[in-house]
């Protein structure tokens, strides 16, 4: 499809509680510098603006990150921030995210990218967006995901199942079901039985699809929209409505819900959603040691483990698969493995 009601809505209200002592909640993870130099929301725009202009690219934060996503986004219009009064998870973000495009453009096509994600390769990343654009020129009313063929037996992801092949879309399939963060052993048996990938969480849709969708899964949070979109503008509705939203993904909220209509592109990228201190061992190099080093860390007889440090010296001895992360913040110290039960800390530490 030609891009001109392409949008991309880039949802950075995320906490990245996983994140502590480095992502806290005056600077959340997506605004972080964790793998390169920029970001993690400056490298998902960068990565858009292969196929999209300024105008086409729109960021949802809380209120409270305005300042940060306008100094990392100098670029971005002022009209393209979409301030959230409370964060209400994926499924508020995108419903607020189209009411807006709907008084910008009426056939406006959304791709809702996640802002923490981690894609190295961005030329191949920006042409599977394409694709997905393509894939809803072909089939308007239909959800299309971006699935990422598994690697590992990861607890940490939701999983989707590819059914039928797309006979008018060579390489895409529908999708059969989800299945939303199983245990290991579940894990295994989807592994073994092949035809699973992870779910990426990024999505595209035209704006009335999913207004449609929330309408019929979500009918009391489409009441609330409904009367975002009577008074839009008025913070005081906005956020009187956002105050009574349930804290739900829009996978959960509506996709998981959905009988079908949902069809699949498998990823041909490097992906990895960065959802805890592990993920830095698998995208960041490492040194002889097989240590993850960042920061002014002195290491003797220490190996497989991920080391950072912003504002202290920090030594280990004799340790191995460690997870030592220092800041002003705080200090953690936990086994690689165990990062994912890093936010049962969080509420204990502040």
């Amino acid at each position: 499809m030609g891009i001109d009601h392409a949008f991309a809505v880039v949802l950075a209200g995320g906490r990245g509680e996983r994140f502590w002592p480095l992502s806290t909640g005056a600077q959340p993870k997506a605004f972080l510098r964790l793998v390169g130099h920029e970001s993690l929301l400056q490298a998902t725009v960068r990565r858009v603006r292969l196929i999209l202009p300024w105008a086409q690219i729109l960021v949802v934060a809380g209120r409270a990150h305005a300042d940060l996503v306008r100094a990392q986004l100098p670029e971005l219009p002022e009209g393209n921030l979409l301030l959230e009064p409370f964060g209400r998870d994926t499924a508020a973000a995108v419903g607020f995210a189209s009411l807006h495009l709907e008084r910008r453009d009426p056939e406006a096509v959304m791709a809702v990218l996640p802002a923490d994600h981690h894609i190295p390769n961005g030329e191949a990343f920006s042409a599977g967006l394409r694709r997905a654009f393509d894939l809803i020129e072909l089939r308007p009313t239909s959800v299309v995901t971006i699935g990422i063929p598994p690697t590992r037996p990861e607890i940490g992801y939701g999983y989707l199942e590819a059914g039928e092949p797309l006979s008018d879309a060579p390489g895409a399939f529908c999708v059969r079901r989800f299945v939303e963060k199983p245990n290991l052993d579940t894990v295994w048996k989807l592994l073994q039985e092949g035809g699973y990938y992870w779910n990426s969480g990024m999505f595209v849709w035209r704006g009335t699809t999913i207004q449609g969708l929330l309408a019929r899964h979500m009918p009391g949070e489409w009441t609330g929209f409904r009367r975002i979109r009577e008074a839009w503008g008025v913070d005081d509705v906005l956020a009187r409505e956002f105050s009574a939203f349930r804290k739900l993904s829009v996978d959960y909220g509506v996709l998981e819900r959905m009988d079908s209509g949902v069809v699949m592109i498998p990823a041909e990228f490097a992906w990895d959603d960065l959802g805890s201190w592990d993920a830095l061992a698998r995208v960041l190099p490492s040194e002889e040691n097989g240590n993850v080093i960042i920061g002014e860390v002195r290491s003797l007889d220490t190996s497989g483990s991920v080391i950072i440090s912003t504002d202290q010296r920090v030594a280990t001895l004799g340790v191995s698969d460690m997870i030592v992360v220092a800041s002003q913040h705080g200090v953690l110290v936990c086994r690689k493995g165990r990062s994912q039960e890093v936010r049962r800390l969080v509420g204990e530490t502040r």
